[in-house]
């Protein structure tokens, strides 16, 4: 987590781990600060006994803990009752706050399992926890299979999972994804998207052969040359993978703006 925390309350002589984000909390505050700011991250992975355990013993919050533990029972824990208990403890939030808090619990669960799973998913990327984030991607893609979805939401869950990839520099991964998901939304974004992942993992001849095969006409074909290289001349260091991948990230952003997605 950046930023300070101020703690009014103790602090742990031995941290808690949180498995999800890969970081370990000392107070009470800050486990509200990952509460408030990752709420697609709160699940059982992180409600459950064990932290109950660990706010009686190394906390001296045995109160709080006393009405945590009973919801941990629940399959799955009831997330606004959790968060909100955890929350007011330490008076965590204002009145305002706290009911826009609840209106964002109430909204993340109306939606369907795969959308809160891939809302999980591109948190864990905000995180910079792609090997977590791949995971739940494939999750999604595997409990929309089979069935009926949107090819805008598929298309969505691909591409992010292209990303991904791509931060791993796992170049043939992400090309496969970005193709999937050209393949669902046939945008000119997820093309260039596609092209571009394609253009890093082949031989210049390969790539001018898919340019044609996909008869890519000459505006799209000049402004992905021209955002490559307007990158290239607009950065001092060398031209290396590390760079295509921060192309990738800032193309990313622009997707998202474009699509809402």
């Amino acid at each position: 987590m950046s930023g300070y925390i101020l703690c009014r309350e103790p602090m742990a002589a031995v941290p808690y781990y949180i498995e999800n984000i890969g970081i370990n909390i000392y107070s009470v505050e800050e486990l509200c600060y990952y509460l408030y700011k990752n709420l697609h991250l709160a699940d059982d992975s992180l409600m459950n006994q064990g932290l109950c355990t660990w706010l009686g013993q190394e906390l001296g919050m045995k109160e709080l803990a006393g009405k945590l533990a009973p919801l941990t029972e629940y399959t799955p824990v009831p997330l606004e009752e959790f968060a909100c208990e955890v929350l007011r403890s330490v008076n965590y939030l204002t009145q305002e706050e706290m009911r826009t808090y609840r209106n964002r619990i109430s909204a993340l669960e109306k939606q369907s399992v795969p959308v809160r799973e891939k809302l999980k998913a591109d948190c864990l990327m905000e995180n910079r926890k792609y090997v977590y984030a791949i995971r739940v991607y494939r999750k999604v893609l595997e409990l929309t299979s089979g069935r009926q979805s949107s090819p805008r939401f598929a298309g969505s869950v691909y591409h992010n999972l292209g990303c991904a990839y791509s931060r791993l520099f796992q170049k043939e991964e992400a090309l496969e994804c970005f193709g999937q998901a050209y393949e669902r939304l046939h945008t000119r974004d997820s093309l260039k998207h596609y092209l571009l992942a394609y253009s890093n993992a082949r031989t210049p001849i390969e790539y001018e052969s898919r340019l044609a095969e996909l008869k890519v006409d000459e505006q799209t074909r000049r402004q992905i040359q021209d955002e490559i290289s307007q990158f290239y001349s607009s950065t001092d260091i060398c031209v290396q993978e590390h760079s295509m991948e921060e192309l990738l990230e800032r193309m990313t952003k622009e997707y998202h703006r474009n699509t809402g997605s």
